[in-house]
């Protein structure tokens, strides 16, 4: 597993947590249980603590990092896209960073919200609770409907399945 210790600070996993081998997780992270941290996916806490809660999906190219005295925090039950960025930051329970999104410094998204792919939150931005944020610069578009809630809901339980699959299953073969 590509965990490693940094300047005597070693990643915490907790248990059920997939991280693919091609996953990177560094310094002082810590990771809730029954996480996916999929291929490519990158938690760089070498400056600052990185927290991420339990059943929290990492998308693939992912990456979460932080700068000297700040930190990402990261809630339960979140999926964090495919290629999506996340530097110093808050978010919330149940929250959505769609693809592709950057959520920059000292932002925070509260309770249920999604970040539609592509976004850029910018910098201090505060998303209120179930709303949706989109564009670049990233404004709240509008409430997150009850069908985006239950998509949002379907993700996180499909990605807990994955998980236990991942984990029952996944193994390396030779190429023939």
């Amino acid at each position: 597993m590509p965990v490693y210790m940094f300047e005597g600070k070693a990643p915490r996993i907790g248990a059920g947590t997939f991280i693919h081998p091609l996953a990177v997780v560094i310094g002082e992270a810590e990771i809730g249980r029954d996480c996916h941290l999929a291929a490519g996916a990158v938690v760089r806490a070498d400056f600052a603590p990185i927290i991420i809660g339990d059943n929290t999906s990492i998308q693939d190219n992912a990456v979460l990092h932080v700068t000297p005295g700040d930190g990402v925090k990261i809630g339960n039950n979140v999926i964090v896209a495919h290629g999506a960025i996340l530097h110093d930051v808050e978010v919330g329970d149940g929250c959505v960073i769609g693809m592709g999104a950057v959520v920059l410094q000292k932002a925070r998204c509260e309770e249920g919200v999604v970040v539609a792919a592509g976004a850029v939150v910018p910098p201090g931005m505060v998303i209120p609770a179930g709303k949706l944020a989109a564009g670049n610069p990233a404004r709240i578009v509008k409430d997150v409907s009850p069908e985006l809630r239950a998509y949002a809901v379907m993700g996180i339980e499909e990605y807990r399945k994955l998980t236990r699959r991942y984990l029952e299953s996944l193994r390396e073969v030779g190429v023939t």
